[in-house]
This record gives structure tokens, C-alpha cells and sequence, in this order.
């Protein structure tokens, strides 16, 4: 019975039994505190969606692909990673349960701020968390656990400066030797093809920034100073389509004159209230100077200025001057040939004119600004020697816009900038854009914007 008293055999298992009991309770807890480490992965990555489709919706307003606000885009991207409110699981793509274990719960709130971290701007915030029950952790005074996340997305825009050219389903591309000066305005492409900038040779002078939805195509060294696959710019002038259709049928046959009388004379006539006509296959071979505020007086006689509407062929040949305030409306099927020497210069009105066709004027305010309106899916080309100068917006939504020879395009005059935009935009040959006359802050619709995770 001593010799067994005083044995010493078994004393280390009996110790290790003794002290496994509370390793083994912090091996357990440690293992509770990484699913929540898990959770809270799961839960930053769900706020990390949330906050950028958010941030994307609230960018690209309403040209975006999908519908809704951006609070309904950041809950449904966070829904794709498994964390709704409560009885808010419908989503598109949802990965929620439709009942969450007893006890636990969820939330996700998007909001929109106009600062964060004390610096001004747009932005979406994104805070998803989850409250489960404990079981170990119990043991400390825990019962419940909120585990969360937060996303901030930042809404910036691409460039230093909103664009001057916006091409809006096809390409905008360079071929030859074309000088391109866009230091005061960018140039955009809305295409999400591989080729929404397109280089064809390498002569061509660049100064300013090019961006795009898409991809760019040929010369690396003009593509890798582009901004590429950045958000979509908004076309400002879409309402403007729907009256023309109004005014003009779904499906006119082409060239239409849209239901309006031919004016009648040799030279441009304007749209007024005693003259509500359109320019058919007008032919101009003058080498004088034509000044399109010839019937202002007859047209908005408080800002001096006239609508033209064109239809058929405006056809410019010989070397005229034309100058003056206006804006004009091509209807669609018409087209410009203009390969002459002619020296242009439209200056889009500063105000909305006041003869417009009825089913206009409700869109009447669109036209401020604007020297050209082509509602035309035929090609226009500009071409020859011609000097063109645009103080105002050329809108021409389904047609392919080309450059060709050696046009100048001088895109404003020390006070406003023109816009050109087109389905697509070539500037081909030695094709001149110079943006020098733009003021140094140009105020142009729609800056093309992209979305940026800050937090």
C-alpha cells in the first residue's frame, strides 16, 4: 500500500485530462469566433456589391440596361450574396433563405450620400449585418452577435472634362493622319464592343483624353491612353426622339417629308408661321455669303434666330459662306453632301425657338444649343476644304458621322462649346477637331462617369 502512495505513474495523463478541459473550451470559442471571422467575409463582400451596382445605377440614371433606383440595385446584388431584410428576398438572382434560423436576422441598408470622409461628392454606402445567437461565448455574457460590414462606392467622372463628341451605339475612330486637340473636352464612346475606339494607322496627333464603355482596337500607343469599359454616358436628348416619331410616323417611307409642304424659292427658307414648309433636294452653289439670319425677323424675333427643316438632299457644292444663328432639323431619310469649299458657321440659339411643328414644341426647350438636329439613319459626311465651326450641338442619334480630307472642326468660340453626338464619329484623313476656343470648365450634358470603391 506505501509503494502505491507513493507512485508517480499516471500523474502527467491526470494533469493533461485537468488542463485539456479549458483548452478545449478555448479551442471551441476560437472556433465559434471564425465562423463569425466567415460571417463577416461573407457579409463585406455582400456590402462590397451592394455598394457598386448602387453606385452603378445612380451613375448611368436612365440609360441603364436594367430598370430601378439604386437602393433596389444594392439590396439585389446583396441579396446575390445572401443577405436580405427580413421578407425582402424577391430579388433577381437571390440567394436568400426565405426563413433564417430562430434567433438570427439580417439587414441591408443602401443610402445615398453627398460627402464621406469630409470630401464632397456623390456616393452609395452599403451596411449589411447579421445577429445570430451565441453557444459558447454564453459563457462570457454574450447571447447575441452582430456581425457587419459597410461598402462606400464613389461616383466620379472619367476625365477632367465632360465630352465634346459622344458616339452612342457605334465606334469613334481615327484613320490616316487626323489632329485631334480635345484639351478642354473629351471624346466618349458609348459602345461596349472591343473596337468602341478604333485606330487605323498611327499619323494622327492626340491632345486630350479619350474614354469608352468599351474596349479599344490598333494603335497601342493612342489605346493606352484611353479610359476604357467606363460607364455609359447618358444621351440628354432622347425625348427628342419620340416627338419626331410623333411628327413623323414609326415607319415613314424615306426620304419623308414628314407631312410638311416644300418651301418654295431657290435658297434656304426658314420654318415660320407663314412659311411651315421643309427644304426638299435644295441644291446651294452660291459663292456668296449666305446668312441664315436672313428671316429672323419673321422667325424668333427676340433672339434673332431661325429653324430649318431639311428634307431629300442638302446638297453644298462651289465655295459660299454660310453663316448665323439656327438650328437645323433634318427629317428622317435626308442627307448632307457638302464637298465643296464651303465655310461654315452655326451658332446653335441660346434660347428655345418658337416655330416648331406642334408635336415639337413640347421638346421645344432640347433645341437650345443646338445648331443640328438629324434625325436621318443615312450617313453624313463632311469633306473637301471645308471649314466648319460649331458653337452649338450636332445631335444625329442613328447616323454614322464622318470627317473626310480635310475639314476643320473648331468646337467653340472663347464662350460655349458644341456637342457632336452621333450613332458613330470617323475622323478620317487630315480631319482637324480643335476644342482650343472651349472654355477651360465646359458645360456640356451628361459627363461620362465611373464608380469607385472607396471603402
Amino acid at each position: 500500500m506505501r509503494n502505491v502512495l507513493r507512485c508517480r505513474r499516471g500523474s502527467v495523463a491526470f494533469a493533461t485530462t485537468v488542463a485539456m478541459i479549458p483548452l478545449i473550451g478555448v479551442l471551441a470559442l476560437g472556433g465559434e469566433a471564425g465562423s463569425w471571422y466567415v460571417t463577416q467575409q461573407r457579409a463585406q463582400n455582400a456590402a462590397d456589391a451592394a455598394a457598386y451596382s448602387g453606385g452603378l445605377q445612380k451613375a448611368c440614371g436612365t440609360s441603364c440596361v436594367a430598370s430601378g433606383t439604386f437602393d433596389y440595385r444594392g439590396k439585389q446584388f446583396a441579396a446575390q450574396n445572401t443577405f436580405c431584410n427580413s421578407g425582402d428576398t424577391s430579388y433577381p438572382g437571390s440567394k436568400c433563405a426565405t426563413s433564417l434560423p430562430n434567433g438570427m436576422s439580417q439587414s441591408v441598408q443602401i443610402a445615398s450620400l453627398s460627402s464621406w470622409g469630409g470630401t464632397a461628392g456623390s456616393y452609395v454606402q452599403a451596411t449589411v449585418s447579421q445577429t445570430q445567437p451565441t453557444y459558447l461565448a454564453k459563457m462570457l455574457g454574450l447571447s447575441t452577435v452582430t456581425i457587419g460590414a459597410t461598402a462606400v462606392a464613389k461616383i466620379n467622372q472619367v476625365a477632367p472634362n465632360p465630352p465634346c463628341v459622344l458616339t452612342l451605339s457605334g465606334s469613334l475612330s481615327f484613320q490616316g493622319s487626323p489632329n485631334i486637340n480635345a484639351q478642354n473636352c473629351s471624346l466618349f464612346s458609348d459602345s461596349q464592343a472591343n473596337n468602341a475606339i478604333d485606330f487605323t494607322g498611327g499619323g494622327m496627333t492626340l491632345t486630350g483624353s479619350l474614354s469608352a464603355a468599351g474596349g479599344c482596337a490598333g494603335n497601342t500607343t493612342f489605346c493606352n491612353k484611353a479610359f476604357l469599359y467606363s460607364q455609359p454616358v447618358q444621351n440628354p436628348y432622347t425625348a427628342l426622339d419620340g416627338a419626331l416619331t410623333t411628327l413623323c410616323g414609326a415607319n415613314p417611307t424615306l426620304p419623308t417629308k414628314c407631312g410638311l409642304p416644300v418651301c418654295t424659292g431657290s435658297g434656304l427658307v426658314a420654318y415660320t408661321a407663314a412659311t411651315p414648309c421643309t427644304n426638299d433636294n435644295l441644291h446651294i452653289t452660291s459663292n456668296g455669303a449666305i446668312s441664315l439670319n436672313g428671316a429672323a425677323s419673321t422667325c424668333t424675333p427676340s433672339t434673332s434666330f431661325c429653324v430649318y427643316f431639311i428634307s431629300g438632299t442638302l446638297k453644298i457644292t462651289g465655295t459660299p459662306t454660310i453663316s448665323g444663328t439656327a438650328t437645323f432639323i433634318l427629317l428622317p431619310g435626308a442627307t448632307i453632301d457638302n464637298k465643296g469649299n464651303a465655310v461654315i458657321t452655326i451658332a446653335g440659339p441660346s434660347t428655345a425657338p418658337s416655330s416648331l411643328p406642334t408635336a415639337l414644341q413640347s421638346s421645344a426647350s432640347l433645341f437650345q444649343d443646338m445648331s443640328m438636329y438629324d434625325a436621318s439613319a443615312a450617313a453624313v459626311q463632311f469633306g473637301g476644304n471645308s471649314n466648319i465651326n460649331l458653337t452649338g450641338t450636332i445631335y444625329a442619334p442613328s447616323a454614322a458621322v464622318t470627317f473626310q480630307g480635310n475639314p476643320t472642326i473648331n468646337m467653340g468660340n472663347g464662350t460655349t462649346c458644341g456637342q457632336l453626338i452621333a450613332a458613330s464619329v470617323a475622323f478620317n484623313g487630315n480631319a482637324t477637331l480643335d476644342s482650343s476656343g472651349c472654355p477651360t470648365q465646359v458645360q456640356v450634358k451628361s459627363p461620362p462617369q465611373y464608380v469607385q470603391l472607396v471603402q
